[in-house]
């Protein structure tokens, strides 16, 4: 109601009472849901920081607790670049020193020349000098080796781990032993090992470069096939994990890192979860092709992974989660915006 008095238009007390009512409450309201907001996204962010955390000290404990469990006191150490031993073959003195395995895996004794021990141990290398000056210097030579110095038994950890250095061990240690060594896996880590190291071929007793991928699930899940003796001049390497993207109607769209078992719906939790107008059956996967640099699509729906969760889509670094925005959805939220507006028309604070 307007009342005029002469000539000024004023507004009716009652009126005024009423628009400044309404613009309080939804005042409030708008506020709780923004406060609410804030609230749910900081406890959205350390939940999946827990999450992950959770995961990574899991799988350090399980590795920590197969590494001791399978270490083996026994294992014959091996010789390798770096190392002082001592050679005594009986009643022959000239020949029995002390002698420095190279970087190539030889020592360098008299008449014999070079010959590799690398890779050997000290039974193994034994019956390689004695048959090198069995042939043509001695008859039936008995020759024993002991370590004065160990220096082989080095390896690089370098990645996410919580320790990346240079390691020096005076026996051998397996891959599991030497993580643990390294303080285990950090918490931004990958889901792979890289190893290079030098081990000598079992069939032809070749010394050379021995290069794998091992997959940390594996390890843990497989360590008779996976938990192996690391070589000498080892290098272990724990990429970082990497980047998916999560594009359209969810809270927090973005660029966030890939750990782990990472899938659709982990990556929408991870960016604050889907929006009220989010289609819940408009869930994409985009992937580069590597062989024809194109891209790939998958779908799912959100119903499909409640009922199975197999059927949600694991996911690669690179990878791009689109959600679409609901049609219906988006109409809702648009007429909701426009009542709003309504509201506020013509209102101006006193």
């Amino acid at each position: 109601m307007i009342i005029r008095d002469n000539g000024v238009a004023l507004r009716h007390p009652a009126f005024i009472f009423a628009h400044s009512a309404l613009f309080i409450f939804l005042l409030v309201v708008l506020s709780g849901c923004a406060s609410s907001g804030r609230n749910g996204d900081a406890l959205a962010t350390f939940q999946e920081e827990q999450a992950g955390q959770s995961r990574v000290d899991e799988i350090n404990d399980q590795l920590l607790s197969i590494a001791v469990s399978a270490a083996d006191p026994d294992e014959a150490y091996r010789l390798g670049a770096g190392d002082q031993i001592k050679v005594d073959i009986f009643n022959v003195p000239e020949l029995s020193k002390e002698y420095r395995v190279d970087a190539m895996g030889n020592i360098n004794m008299p008449l014999a020349g070079q010959l590799s021990i690398s890779g050997y141990d000290l039974g193994e290398a034994e019956t390689v000098i004695a048959d090198a000056y069995g042939e043509r210097y001695l008859r039936n030579p008995q020759v024993s080796i002991s370590v004065m110095e160990f220096r082989s038994q080095q390896f690089t950890a370098i990645g996410a781990l919580s320790s990346p250095r240079i390691y020096n061990t005076d026996r051998q240690v397996t891959l599991m032993e030497a993580i643990a060594m390294a303080g285990g896996l950090s918490g931004d880590a990958g889901t792979q090992i890289y190893l290079t190291d030098r081990v000598r071929d079992s069939d032809t007793g070749d010394l050379g470069t021995r290069s794998v991928i091992i997959a940390v699930e594996d390890l843990m899940e497989k360590p008779e096939d996976y938990n192996f003796y690391i070589g000498e001049s080892a290098l272990i390497n724990v990429p970082r994990a990497g980047s998916i993207f999560v594009e359209g109607a969810v809270e927090r769209p973005g660029v966030y890192q890939r750990t782990g078992d990472t899938t659709v719906l982990k990556a929408i939790a991870m960016a604050g979860g889907l929006k009220f107008e989010a289609s819940r059956s408009g869930l994409r996967v985009l992937r580069r092709d590597p062989a024809s640099n194109g891209w790939l699509q998958d779908e799912v729906s959100l119903s499909d992974i409640r009922e199975s969760p197999l059927q949600d889509i694991p996911l690669r670094d690179g990878d791009i989660v689109m959600v679409e925005y609901g049609i219906i959805r988006s109409a809702w939220t648009g007429g909701l915006r426009l009542l709003r507006d309504v509201a506020f028309l013509g209102f101006r604070p006193l």
